[in-house]
């Protein structure tokens, strides 16, 4: 299989979106749950149904904010349940090596 990455999304209310998979699947995913469990200021606004609303797709991927305030992993987003455990620090260090991710196979 080739790159997972998402077509569509709609807001599914209350904080909840529907996403369309490359793999021609879908899923409803509650953002404001993972939202109310790990509060933070960056995402707190997010608890706003219409600042919610304001999401979009940018290179496959449901973003939230100018700057990629909030983004989940795909595959989590594909589970249908995202996790604080599993959320990438997007941080690049000085010494960081630029790297891609994998196909899912």
């Amino acid at each position: 299989m080739g790159r997972l990455y998402i077509t569509d999304a709609t807001n599914a209310g209350n904080l909840s979106v529907t996403l369309q998979f490359s793999d021609n699947t879908s899923q409803t995913v509650n953002i404001g749950e993972f939202i109310r469990r790990h509060p933070h200021p960056q995402y707190n606004k997010y608890l706003d149904e219409k600042k919610f609303s304001q999401f979009k797709l940018e290179n496959g991927n449901i973003v939230w904010g100018k700057n990629w305030d909030l983004i989940f992993p795909i595959e989590q987003l594909h589970s249908g349940s995202v996790t604080k455990e599993r959320v990438v620090n997007y941080s690049i260090q000085e010494s960081a090596v630029p790297c891609v991710a994998e196909d899912i196979q």
